[in-house]
């Protein structure tokens, strides 16, 4: 089984030009587990002590606040989840469940430190991919706030 994760995580833009040898490293270094829908792989505010990456199926990243769910993004096969918490040793900023029937690899943080001190070209491209998603959750949020102002003032407006 895990040779057929081996060939699916070659096929994932993060792990381009990696060989089914150095993909069974990164299986061998960590737990293949599968999850059905509606389970929870993190929760908000819990220790970060591992990370995962999807290998197949869906997972859908959210946060409850005030009564509300909301879905902040959707992570499909190849998306890393948890490394951000474990690299700055923070709690969980969001929870993550399966949509779908899930495959996830999950290292262990010893593992995963292990894996980026052991392949500096593996750790330059998590690094490179987190700090993309932080930009884009950056942008999101200036934008969010552009239109909540945006609302303010024609609100005002209309009132005046």
């Amino acid at each position: 089984m895990s040779t057929n994760y081996a060939e699916l995580i070659i096929g994932f833009p993060l792990f381009k030009g990696f060989t089914t040898n150095g993909t069974k490293r990164l299986l061998d270094s960590g737990e293949v587990k599968e999850h059905k829908p509606g389970d929870v792989l993190l929760a908000e505010g819990d220790k970060a002590d591992f990370v995962l990456l999807v290998l197949s199926g869906a997972l859908e990243v959210f946060v409850d606040r005030e009564g509300k769910h909301l879905v902040l993004t959707e992570a499909k096969p190849g998306t890393i989840l948890g490394e951000l918490a474990v690299l700055c040793g923070i709690p969980r900023s969001a929870s993550v469940k399966a949509k779908e029937n899930t495959a996830v690899l999950e290292w262990s943080e010893a593992a995963f430190r292990t894996l980026l001190l052991r392949d500096p070209s593996l750790s330059q491209r998590i690094f490179r991919e987190a700090l993309r998603t932080l930009i884009e959750k950056e942008r999101s949020l200036i934008d969010s706030i552009i239109d909540a102002q945006d609302e303010a003032t024609k609100s005002y407006s209309a009132d005046n």
